[in-house]
């Protein structure tokens, strides 16, 4: 599976990667959604990984975006955030996210979660 990871902390990008990479995904990522939109359409990933606070776009204008794209229409969109609030799951679900994972994530489990929503059983 490919995933591609948009989150302004590089340390959290790191730990995604070695927790999806570990699980034999490949990964890419970058921390402005702006700049990776392009690198995004390019590779087509199943899933992407977004953050919800982050400080040139927000996750939820950036899912917004990626919903425009007609070639990401297969990809999963997965909000991984602190933000554990109902007010906040509305919120990207009503942007069009797949799935809804909070920090801190469970290293036991990040990586099933992630496959669960890109192919549900």
């Amino acid at each position: 599976m490919k995933v591609y990871i948009i989150d302004d902390d590089w340390d959290m990008i790191n730990y995604f990667t070695v927790l999806l990479e570990s699980a034999g995904h490949q990964v890419y990522s970058g921390v402005s959604g702006v700049s990776n939109l392009p690198k995004i359409v390019a590779r087509k990933p199943d899933a992407i990984l977004v953050d919800l606070v982050m400080a040139e776009m927000d996750g939820l204008e950036l899912v917004g975006q990626l919903r425009a794209k007609k070639e990401l229409a297969a990809s999963k969109i997965i909000m991984v955030t602190s933000k554990d609030h109902d007010h906040w799951r509305k919120q990207a679900a009503d942007a069009g996210v797949d799935g809804y994972i909070t920090k801190p994530v469970d290293e036991a489990t990040f990586a099933s979660q992630v496959e669960a929503i890109v192919q549900p059983q």
